[in-house]
């Protein structure tokens, strides 16, 4: 699941497009430019979640879980140009 998920966010960024796609509120443009690589950071940040498993102790993946959704918070914030 991380790969795919954070592949899509690298894909977005290298290409500097993300597809159109579906939501329950109707169908989302595709992104160009700029907007498209805070969308593959975004998602490529959300992909790497489930790595917290690895972890061993639910200590260490609580902490890693917490900075990568400190990451994805920032993420969504920053401005992109």
């Amino acid at each position: 699941m991380t790969l795919v998920v954070s592949g899509m966010g690298i894909l977005a960024i290298v290409t500097h497009y993300a597809p159109e796609r579906s939501s329950r509120f109707g169908l989302i443009p595709a992104l160009h430019g700029a907007q498209a690589d805070a969308f593959g950071v975004t998602i490529f940040f959300v992909g790497l979640l489930p790595l917290g498993l690895l972890l061993g102790t639910a200590r260490r993946a609580g902490w890693f879980g917490s900075v990568v959704v400190c990451l994805i918070v920032a993420s969504l914030f920053i401005d992109a140009p």
